[in-house]
């Protein structure tokens, strides 16, 4: 394992920089790539030491090569028996004083049912990762003034909220998460969205000041000045609530008694598939995006509040929204709540995407009262006005009301429909004794991606019908997708 590397070969006449450069690459990607390379991120760093002396100096001395900690509660249960720890302590020692991404995983296997419904062996493990994040979380207080991220996923409650309990819980001594840039918390279990009442019930409330101890010392007063955690630019709640208030006032930094907001940090705010029961309520809602005016990216689906917005909220620096509905809640209230005059991509999600088990075939030309109602209220106030990129997924509406929503959105350049057919002929040039001499909705459209590959001749149709009328030559191509095929046309100069 010591031998030296030849001379002839390229890759030891490297210098150390470069070949401590790729050495990241190889282990961590780039950091979107982090949560679909984990086993590339734990085991990696360890692989490229103990290839011969050099590369093992190299790697020991690249600390960022040492900073992303995967902890998979599967293997330190597993490795219980002896020391399942010392790969992540020999991980944050060899880290020096970079800064940390941490990913739990606490994961083992799909649900798609209630947890009352989870057989007893899963759930006996659910309980053993459980009483794993106390100690997960003591070992990495530590070194809480270098983390960069928090991402903890989990197939069940159990575990979340027993870490829940941990990063609630004020502490005593040290400076906090000064460096921490992003929070995601994720239970996967999607299912339980779909119902009012939260699963399991015993277990809904967490007590404490909500991430309190990222904020520091107890003693420590948070600042009506700046937030508790100043990096803070990110959060993802998927599946995961909180006290609104509590997050709010702690996390947020947001004073209640005053109207000005305080934070002027997160750009990126996530709330997904949460019961309707553990939902913010309207006031609680309008308050969070309050407090986040440089909100740049939002994401709410099957979440946010029923009644829609108690009050108007600016988010001037608003580009990209992702909307998922089901079947309760204000949906329409929401849209109108919120002013957004520089958004740039919208997403829209319907209720079966998330459950494709549940698709039907025939269920592409059906229609939505939720779609109709939304799709009629942004074509009437068109409160998007600078939209450039439209993502329809699962959106049954009728054409004639398709018809109107592209009609209001002139500046489109950018459309992806999924199962979502009625669109397609919304496309279609309008006769000019009905357009007023209009004639061509979207004329700055230059790419289409749709699925499912039965939508092929439907979009073909629609491009030659466009394209006797439109100035320019219309190709489209092939582009594979997880799921199907996308067809997606691109518009070239004539």
């Amino acid at each position: 394992m010591n031998c030296r590397v030849p001379q002839s070969c390229y890759i030891g006449k490297l210098p150390t920089e470069i070949l401590s450069n790729i050495f990241l690459l190889a282990a961590h990607g780039t950091p979107s790539d982090l949560a679909e390379s984990l086993p590339s991120v734990t085991m990696m760093p360890h692989v490229l030491a103990t290839v011969n002396l050099h590369w093992r100096t190299v790697a020991l001395c690249n600390h960022n090569l040492w900073s992303s900690l995967v902890i998979d509660l599967q293997k330190v249960i597993c490795n219980q028996s002896g020391d399942g720890l010392t790969p992540l302590t020999t991980m944050i020692t060899r880290s020096g004083q970079s800064s940390m991404d941490i990913i739990i995983r606490a994961q083992q296997g799909p649900t798609s049912g209630t947890e009352e419904m989870i057989k007893k062996d899963f759930t006996k493990t659910m309980s053993r990762y459980a009483d794993c994040m106390p100690l997960i979380f003591n070992l990495l207080f530590h070194e809480m003034y270098r983390w960069r991220s928090l991402e903890i996923i989990s197939d069940t409650w159990m575990p979340i909220h027993s870490a829940l309990q941990v990063l609630n819980e004020r502490r005593m001594e040290g400076p906090g998460a000064l460096r921490l840039e992003s929070i995601r918390l994720k239970r996967t279990n999607d299912y339980l969205s779909r119902f009012w009442l939260f699963c399991p019930r015993i277990m809904k409330m967490v007590e404490g000041t909500v991430f309190g101890a990222l904020i520091g010392a107890a003693s420590q007063d948070i600042s009506a000045q700046s937030p508790p955690l100043p990096k803070l630019r990110n959060i993802a709640l998927y599946g995961v609530h909180l006290n609104w208030a509590n997050f709010l006032h702690h996390t947020l930094g947001a004073t209640p008694s005053l109207s000005s907001p305080v934070s002027h940090c997160i750009q990126s705010l996530e709330l997904s598939h949460h019961s309707g029961e553990v939902r913010p309520t309207s006031d609680e809602f309008s308050a969070i995006l309050e407090a986040c005016p440089r909100l740049q990216n939002l994401v709410l689906r099957r979440s946010g509040p029923q009644g829609g917005f108690s009050r108007q909220v600016s988010l001037p620096l608003l580009q990209q929204l992702y909307y998922g509905y089901f079947s309760f809640g204000d949906d329409v209230g929401t849209f109108n709540g919120f002013h957004a005059p520089n958004l740039i991509k919208l997403s829209l999600e319907g209720q079966n995407l998330s459950g494709t088990t549940y698709y039907s075939p025939t269920q592409d030309d059906g229609e939505d009262d939720k779609a109709d109602s939304i799709l009629k209220h942004c074509a009437s106030h068109l409160p998007f006005p600078k939209l450039q990129e439209l993502s329809l997924y699962n959106v049954n509406a009728p054409v004639k009301t398709f018809t109107l929503f592209i009609a209001t959105i002139p500046m489109l350049s950018h459309l992806v429909l999924h199962r979502t057919s009625n669109a397609l002929p919304a496309l279609l040039p309008i006769p000019k004794s009905l357009a007023g001499g209009a004639g061509m909705p979207c004329p700055a459209l230059k790419s289409i991606q749709i699925f499912p590959e039965s939508q092929k001749n439907k979009l073909i149709v629609t491009l030659k019908e466009r394209s006797t009328r439109a100035s320019r030559i219309s190709e489209w191509r092939y582009e594979e997708m997880l799921e199907g095929t996308i067809f997606t046309l691109e518009d070239g100069e004539a």
